[in-house]
């Protein structure tokens, strides 16, 4: 797997944000995502937060407007912020041919996972939780996606036609 190449590095809350790129294999294009690392590292590894970003948003929109670092700052976690390309991909793997790059899901809980792993050793992915808004959380208004007509519209692009087999791309049938 490609090392990952640093963009930006902004000192913050003690910490550093970094934004880096690298090629997915998985996806079939360049991706970026962004770590914060709070300040001077622990004794032991770093647990990870990987947050989730909406369906137009970037890696960028979290890191720039949360003030989360604070936080993470002081509670000395990691903050992953992947890129949400392709856009609107519901963080699912599309099954049609003309969408087979659209592979959220494995990205971001194989591919991801694993560069950091490899590259970034005082990060500890065993040890990681994952949250988000719009697209990304469990309690948006877009949970069910599937009773929408521009989620049924996405859907049948991604998924086919065939309605019972989206039920295990959304939070609701997950969760229920």
């Amino acid at each position: 797997m490609e090392k990952p190449e640093e963009m930006s590095s902004t000192k913050m809350f003690g910490g550093f944000n970094r934004r880096y790129k690298h090629f997915s294999p998985t996806l079939g294009c360049s991706m970026t995502f962004s770590i914060y690392f709070p300040p001077s590292p622990p004794s032991q590894k770093i647990p990870v937060l990987y947050w989730l970003s909406g369906l137009t948003c970037t890696d960028e929109n979290f890191i720039a407007k949360s003030g989360a670092q604070r936080a993470a700052s002081v509670e000395e976690v990691a903050l992953v912020a992947p890129d949400t390309s392709p856009r609107a991909g519901f963080y699912l793997n599309a099954t049609e041919l003309k969408w087979k790059n659209w592979r959220m899901y494995d990205y971001v809980v194989k591919e991801l996972p694993k560069l950091l792993t490899e590259n970034f050793e005082l990060l500890d992915t065993s040890k990681a939780s994952i949250f988000g808004h719009s697209m990304a959380s469990a309690f948006a208004p877009i949970v069910n996606p599937i009773n929408c007509p521009w989620g049924q519209k996405a859907f049948s692009n991604y998924l086919g036609g065939n309605k019972s087999d989206w039920e295990a791309s959304i939070i609701h049938s997950l969760t229920s």
